[in-house]
């Protein structure tokens, strides 16, 4: 199938590519926090959005994160284990696609701070596939139809910006991680006007606490309850936990 075949080209281009955009940036406020001489760590993150949802009111194809184990199977985002005080490496391949008119902590909110890299180093991340226009953070909705890493290091932005074509944010869903209401780390990602998705977001952060956190997207893509019912509310689909250790 060819969307096996895409997937397996972004994994290998992901390995010959991933660390140019992670050593293209140096941010000296995070790095004099951690000055620890551990090494990095990474984690790839797959959205599909084709993935039968079914509780006693709900019968729906919704959208799910999961994590790519280091055999290449897709696992459970439940629970995610993150190291503390080292850089971590964070890869998302989305497959979904469409724009979204309301972000933030519920399905009536329209929060732009979701769609801007938070936590991150330099608060920026990378994109491949897309269009030149992210590079200025604008988008002209001219995006490939095409798989493809047009650019070795990814385009440097510090968020997704409004399409007023599409009337939404080019945020099709965040990885966000919560303490207490307080956003440590925000990762919106966009998978552009192919149907079948496929852009690849990139970025890196630290977590510099340890203890039990929760990860939410915030980009309403549920069923019911303004969006926010369904997957929005199931762990393992579009929220869980982060165990930082």
């Amino acid at each position: 199938m060819s969307f096996e075949k895409t997937f397996y080209s972004i994994i290998a281009a992901i390995v010959v590519i991933g660390g140019i955009g992670i050593g293209a940036v140096y941010y000296q406020s995070v790095a004099a926090v951690s000055t620890t001489s551990e090494p990095s760590a990474s984690i790839t993150l797959v959205i599909t959005p084709n993935n039968w949802f079914h509780n006693s009111t709900i019968n729906h194809r919704q959208p799910a994160y999961y994590v790519l184990e280091p055999n290449g199977t897709l696992g459970s985002s439940a629970n995610i284990i993150l190291p503390a005080h080292r850089l971590i490496s964070i890869t998302i391949i989305d497959y979904d696609s469409g724009a979204s008119s309301n972000i933030g902590v519920n399905g009536s909110s329209n929060n732009s701070t979701y769609a801007h890299f938070i936590g991150t180093v330099g608060n920026i991340g990378y994109v491949y596939n897309g269009t030149p226009q992210f590079e200025n953070g604008t988008l002209s909705g001219n995006a490939t139809n095409n798989i493809s890493i047009n650019h070795g290091s990814g385009w440097e932005i510090s968020g997704l910006p409004w399409n007023n074509t599409l009337g939404g944010w080019e945020v099709t869903h965040t990885f966000t991680i919560i303490d207490n209401g307080k956003i440590l780390v925000n990762i919106p990602s966009w998978a552009g006007i192919n149907p079948d998705g496929g852009a690849v977001t990139h970025a890196s952060f630290y977590l510099n606490q340890t203890g039990t956190f929760l990860w939410q997207c915030y980009a309403p893509c549920g069923q019911e309850l303004n969006g926010w019912g369904g997957a929005m509310a199931t762990a393992g689909w579009m929220l869980g936990s982060v165990s930082v250790q």
